[in-house]
């Protein structure tokens, strides 16, 4: 049987049926006082430090390329 995939879900939010094969999980060590100030921003927002994190990695990375 074929996987039929819906580009949304019950929630109605569209999903990348190719997102685990475009994306790469990288780990990268950081410094405690660092995370702190992230898990604070986070918390102030009611989500996670890795989902700041990974929002500011992206950001910069734009910004990266947008001057490259």
């Amino acid at each position: 049987m074929r996987a039929e995939y819906s580009l949304k879900d019950f929630r109605g939010v569209k999903k990348n049926p190719f997102y685990h094969k475009l994306n790469k999980e990288v780990l990268v060590p950081i410094r405690n006082e660092v995370y702190q100030v992230f898990a604070k921003i986070a918390e102030q927002n009611g989500e996670e430090p890795e989902s700041v994190m990974r929002r500011c990695l992206t950001s910069y990375a734009k910004t990266f390329e947008e001057h490259k």
